[in-house]
């Protein structure tokens, strides 16, 4: 009888508890969202456009040494240098995949805090790969000055 009341009292309070938990969120949380995670996006996106300008360039510079009419010993060997460092930060590349879900679940539930962690940790990641990205950059100079037409 002990068991039945517990379980009867236990069933009447979660039937009245307030389920606000489950109700999706405002359009005024929606907007102290974005705000709130507004600067870190804006860094995000900043990141990705200086990715894409630097592979860019590296992938010019990549058509120029193929269009070269001549390809000096000295630059194939940088460019066998740029090949080999390119697989060695492949291999040492950290994916985005897990933080762009999570970002992807705290937009779901205008998450700040969670959405900025994840933010975060993109932007170290961009980070990453941008100096990666420089070094190659530099080594592709290298040989586009050995390729380059002797005045």
């Amino acid at each position: 009888m002990k068991k039945l009341m517990f379980i009867f009292t236990l069933a009447l309070c979660l039937l009245c508890a307030p389920m606000t938990g489950f109700a999706a969120p405002t359009e005024e949380e929606k907007q102290q969202y974005q705000e709130a995670i507004a600067d870190k996006s804006i860094e995000v996106l900043k990141g990705s456009i200086a990715l894409d300008k630097s592979s860019a360039e590296n992938k010019t510079y990549r058509l120029n040494w193929l269009l070269a009419e001549t390809q000096p010993e000295e630059a194939k060997k940088l460019v066998t240098k740029i090949e080999t460092l390119e697989q060695e930060q492949e291999k040492k590349l950290e994916s985005m995949d897990p933080y762009l879900k999570a970002k992807k679940s705290c937009d779901e539930k205008c998450n700040a805090d969670g959405a900025n962690a994840a933010l975060d940790n993109i932007i170290r990641i961009q980070k990453d790969r941008l100096k990666n990205q420089e070094e190659l950059t530099k080594l592709w100079k290298k040989v586009a000055e050995y390729i380059a037409p002797k005045k």
